[in-house]
């Protein structure tokens, strides 16, 4: 039985790479719940040689986090990304013309792995036209090496993800709503809310269940932002610099 699909395939909207973004049915992610996970990755290497060489940028663009960069990314590549990419490479998820059947009374999460900005807005606004709601976050909303429109699409579906307070001033300024990491002793600010499904929250929601990660697609504009403890492996890694490069 068929567990996921592709749903787009082509060059990176990020540096023109050969990437894929595809989206699983059903999810066991206790932070999220069940819902349609998506996955952006290279098409021409697996997971893992992409973070160790660098040639993830093609999903992942500049982002700071990023391992090659010393950064504090909590996803392990060695286990979900590892696992659908070999998935594909069996011939496991076949291509899929229409999103909008496979997020149609889901909840839908953009980008599980990979930054959607990478994928061409169209695939989203479709994946979640008949969605129950959708999270999703992005590195790139400041990367003015990307079409304005694409900026200005996924900033309607996505979160400005932002490591800094003055990363989340720019986002606000730039009219988007942001999710915040920072550090333990870190403080909660004005229009900012705990993530509900994080540790320091007791858990008390997942992500399907809370659904206020969509950015500003249903008028959200003037809604909290969400800040959350930096978490995972890597977390010790993690600095909070006043501002990062554009682009």
């Amino acid at each position: 039985m068929t567990t996921g699909h592709v749903i787009w395939q082509g060059p990176s909207l990020l540096d023109a790479a050969p990437i894929m973004a595809i989206a699983l049915k059903a999810s066991e992610n206790t932070k999220t719940g069940n819902m349609v996970q998506t996955y952006i990755l290279r098409q021409d290497m697996h997971p893992s040689e992409a973070v160790l060489t660098g040639a993830d940028a093609s999903i992942c663009g500049s982002c700071s986090l990023r391992p090659i960069q010393g950064g504090a990314c909590y996803v392990r590549v060695d286990r979900g990304p590892a696992v659908v990419y070999k998935t594909w490479r069996s011939g496991g998820y076949p291509l899929h013309n229409d999103p909008a059947v496979l997020g149609e009374g889901r909840m839908v999460r953009l980008g599980a792995y990979g930054d959607p900005m990478a994928v061409p807005a169209r695939i989203w606004q479709a994946l979640v036209s008949k969605a129950e709601g959708h999270t999703g976050y992005t590195h790139q909303w400041k990367n003015k090496s990307i079409a304005l429109e694409q900026r200005r699409s996924i900033a309607k579906l996505c979160m400005a993800s932002v490591d800094s307070e003055a990363e989340a001033e720019q986002a606000k300024k730039a009219g988007m709503r942001y999710f915040r990491v920072r550090m333990p002793d870190g403080e909660v600010g004005h229009r900012e809310m705990v993530c509900p499904a994080s540790d320091e929250a007791g858990k008390r929601l997942t992500c399907k269940a809370c659904g206020v990660c969509n950015g500003t697609a249903s008028g959200r504009e003037s809604k909290a932002s969400v800040v959350i403890v930096v978490h995972g492996q890597k977390a010790r890694k993690f600095s909070t610099p006043a501002l990062f490069p554009q682009g």
